[in-house]
């Protein structure tokens, strides 16, 4: 029987470097968790679909919780000083907006709701274990197809993994090579890991891309 050292050095191998992201399931446990970073924001994620801004996630006990709902469509965001009305200004008032107010318009079924939500606690968002295959599927396939990780250290401790990883890979839109690290804890039951808490470089990455992280407007 492979030790959960051995079973977190195997699922790297498999899924990430031979691009096997059928042997997910071999694992990862169906009632697995990806655990998300806490940090103070409102607690609600968007998809945006070409023309509309739809909530989809909405975390439990965060400032968003009881105001807006899954399927909520934004139709605009407003702080004190300015509103963003637009499809396309809706992101930049979400991620440049002054203070900790928002005031949200969202229309829900056939009506149109206006919201206040204050910047709180947010204890992270949950990745469930289908969505967890699905977003890591076109990580390695769609957003960086070269993807390879190198395990550099792991340790073990009961039914805990940690394992540093370096990742490398080109991204397939900004054709830019990057490599960062990560630190993944992992909880296994019965040969399969069943919790994780990913903390990637997102830094790292993201300027090796040629992001840049700029002040809110003044």
């Amino acid at each position: 029987m492979k030790s959960n050292v051995e079973i977190v050095r195997d699922v790297l191998e498999q899924v990430v470097n031979q691009k096997r992201i059928d042997a997910w399931d071999e694992y990862f446990s169906r009632e697995y968790v990806a655990r998300g970073a806490p940090y103070v924001g409102m607690g609600f994620s968007r998809e945006s679909t070409g023309e509309h801004h739809i909530i989809y996630a909405v975390v439990p006990g965060s400032p968003a919780d009881g105001k807006l709902e899954v399927g909520d469509e934004l139709l605009w965001v407003e702080d004190e000083w300015q509103r963003w009305a637009t499809y396309e200004d809706i992101p930049e008032g979400i991620r440049s907006h002054r203070g900790d107010t928002l005031m949200l318009g969202v229309r829900r079924r056939n009506q149109t709701l206006e919201c206040e939500v204050v910047r709180g606690l947010v204890r992270g968002f949950d990745t469930d274990n289908d969505r967890a295959k699905s977003e890591m599927l076109d990580f390695m396939t769609k957003e960086i197809p070269d993807l390879s990780v190198d395990v550099k250290l792991t340790l073990a401790d009961g039914d805990m993994v940690v394992c540093l990883m370096e990742y490398r890979g080109t991204h397939a839109h900004f054709k830019r090579e990057a490599t960062w690290r990560e630190a993944w804890f992992v909880r296994l039951s019965e040969g399969k890991i069943v919790e994780s808490w990913p903390l990637p470089d997102v830094d790292a990455y993201c300027r090796q891309l040629g992001y840049r992280i700029t002040p809110p407007s003044l």
